[in-house]
């Protein structure tokens, strides 16, 4: 593999990497708010720039009380 390929597959594994954000106190509140509107999760995402199955995630531990 030549020299340009690998700098492109690195590019490509660096944009691909993912990044965690905490999440904050007024994103728990508007998740909760959305969702006992009946709001469903993939919906909710969009507005809180997350993956629907993080929004679900975290639903599901403030159920819970693990928050």
């Amino acid at each position: 593999m030549d020299t340009t390929s690998n700098n492109t597959m690195q590019q490509d594994q660096e944009e691909s990497k993912r990044t965690y954000r905490h999440w904050t106190t007024l994103e728990d509140r508007k998740l909760l708010e959305l969702r006992n509107s009946g709001m469903k999760f993939r919906h909710i995402a969009e507005q809180l720039s997350r993956t629907p199955i993080s929004v679900e995630k975290r639903y599901r531990k403030i159920l819970k009380g693990d928050i």
